[in-house]
């Protein structure tokens, strides 16, 4: 999925996708706009070298098993969700 992707949950929360990674999606609750050329990284939506320090667009949690939760600092809420919206170009 792309940054900016709108997903919601079986329990009706809405999230937006701002990362992706190896650890899987990061998202921050609510609908929000993201803007694409702010996430800085080698091809727009992955950190090879981690989060910048204060970066604007840090997950609040992940679309993760709560089984991995222990392994990341963030909450994971699970891997079952609806795409409501694409990212930019409609790309998943």
């Amino acid at each position: 999925m792309k940054p900016g992707t709108i997903v919601r949950l079986p329990d009706g929360r809405e999230a937006t996708v701002v990362f992706h990674g190896l650890v899987g999606y990061g998202i921050r609750w609510g609908r929000i706009k993201v803007d694409e050329d702010e996430i800085r990284s080698g091809d727009g939506n992955t950190f090879q070298a981690g989060m910048p320090d204060g970066w604007q667009w840090e997950p609040e949690a992940m679309l993760r098993e709560p089984s991995v939760e222990r392994l990341l600092r963030y909450p994971c809420v699970g891997e079952v969700y609806e795409i409501v919206s694409p990212g930019k170009d409609g790309a998943r």
